[in-house]
């Protein structure tokens, strides 16, 4: 009996001397960090998966609205500048036409912008930010470098609506800038104008321009109003045409409304 205890103190002896100087104590702390580590990081991979994914998730969000938001600040700063593209071109255009010499000298003359509402080429009306306190009034007319825009039908104190030539209500009288015949020109929508019961001895063919005659004290004489796209032959002894305005109404920024000085 006392030799076994011998032997197993002896055995007991040669396990602590190899635990302590041998790599077995290296292995063994290695191998409990390791696992230590590695069931950590399991755990913290559990409880954090749901967190991370909503982070992410949110991130993502945020970076969407960013990119949105980025977006439309780009068109908006676009728009800013085709205006002011627009707005200088229109400016010097207006400035031309209004040192023209003697094209004016009988009317008042008023600067005006244009404020395109969405469906302004639906109802053929525009609106302008000048109104009664400028001196305006429902019947002036109202034209650009390109030509006739249209006539005043609702004036407020502040701005005022202008029917354009292509609202069906729109008349005036013209002449063909090169034969000089007279005719009555209207509106038609969808951007048109048609010209009906002219004489079928009237030269007037596809291409040609329309403008005032400078008769009807509203406009000055030889303003471009429309050019003649089709000219359709009747049989009940007259022709029609059909036209598009002179002005590209996409485009409009400043315009001119005019009033007769001997009103």
């Amino acid at each position: 009996m006392l030799r076994i205890k011998f032997w197993l103190l002896l055995f007991s002896i040669i396990l602590i001397l190899l635990d302590k100087f041998s790599f077995i104590s290296t292995m063994r702390d290695f191998l409990a960090v390791y696992a230590h580590r590695q069931i950590a990081t399991i755990k913290y991979r559990v409880t954090s998966y749901p967190k991370w994914v909503f982070l992410q998730k949110s991130a993502q969000q945020q970076l969407e609205t960013e990119n949105s938001q980025l977006r439309r600040q780009i068109e908006q700063d676009a728009i800013l500048i085709k205006q002011q593209n627009n707005r200088g071109y229109d400016m010097l255009e207006v400035e031309s036409l209004r040192s023209h010499p003697g094209l004016y000298d009988d009317f008042k003359v008023t600067m005006a912008r244009g404020i395109i509402d969405v469906n302004y080429l639906i109802n053929n009306k525009l609106l302008i930010d000048q109104g009664a306190k400028s001196g305006i009034a429902v019947g002036d007319t109202v034209v650009n470098k390109e030509g006739v825009i249209g006539q005043l039908g609702i004036v407020n104190p502040d701005n005022a609506q202008i029917m354009l030539i292509t609202n069906p209500e729109y008349k005036v009288y013209v002449q063909n800038s090169v034969s000089k015949s007279k005719m009555l020109i209207q509106g038609a929508g969808n951007n048109k104008l048609t010209v009906k019961y002219m004489n079928k001895s009237d030269k007037t063919k596809v291409g040609d321009v329309l403008v005032t005659t400078g008769l009807d004290d509203l406009y000055p004489a030889n303003i471009p109003v429309a050019k003649v796209t089709k000219v359709f032959y009747e049989n009940n002894g007259f022709n029609t045409a059909l036209c598009e305005p002179a002005v590209n109404f996409n485009r409009l920024q400043y315009v001119l409304v005019l009033k007769n000085a001997t009103e």
